[in-house]
């Protein structure tokens, strides 16, 4: 069932309040008090939307992670990769997903909470990714764990240079990261991956 447009907006604003308080405040030194005052709102609404800064915490990273899971496409790990072009077109929707969302994912980096956005799609990125190499080479449960490491290592890769990109290098372009992440797959993990499963 649909939620009440006015129930999403008032989530909405309950949402973007929090974030911009996140500019100025820790986590911790935001009260439900100061949340109400700046969305304009009585504590029984809030109340009727989440349970604490914590549940919305954790339902703001809950919706990122569900927007994330629709732009992994795994199935490049399996590829017969000749050069970096025949990758590019996995990673695009993951980078214009990180773009679109960059200054939330900057505010959540940079403050201590207490969910850890970054390993979340970390592991789920590597059980999509380990997942795809089972299926496909047909991985016995002597092979798991080497299957493993290769997908948390691809994984982590672009993960990294994604965060590494809204951190440390925010001018670097869109496609300067797309051919660092898809360099640094194809010459480097990649052949050895294949060498390993084929």
């Amino acid at each position: 069932m649909k939620e009440d447009l006015r129930i999403t907006k008032t989530k909405q604003n309950i949402q973007s309040h929090f974030i911009q308080l996140l500019k100025t405040h820790s986590f911790q030194d935001i009260t439900i008090k100061l949340l109400i005052n700046e969305c304009q709102i009585n504590r029984s609404t809030f109340y009727r939307n989440y349970e604490d800064k914590y549940d919305l915490i954790y339902k703001i990273t809950k919706e990122l992670i569900m927007q994330f899971e629709k732009v992994i496409n795994p199935q490049f790990i399996i590829l017969d990769i000749k050069d970096e072009n025949d990758v590019k077109p996995y990673f695009v929707p993951l980078l214009d997903y990180f773009n679109k969302h960059r200054d939330v994912f900057i505010l959540l980096y940079n403050n201590k909470l207490p969910v850890n956005i970054f390993d979340e799609m970390f592991s789920i990125y590597s059980y999509y990714l380990l997942n795809t190499l089972i299926d496909y080479y047909h991985i016995h449960d002597s092979q798991i764990k080497i299957a493993t490491y290769f997908s948390n290592i691809i994984s982590s890769n672009i993960l990294t240079a994604i965060k590494w990109w809204h951190l440390e290098s925010p001018q670097t372009s869109k496609e300067e990261i797309l051919k660092i992440i898809t360099v640094t797959i194809v010459n480097g993990v990649f052949s050895s991956l294949q060498l390993q499963f084929e």
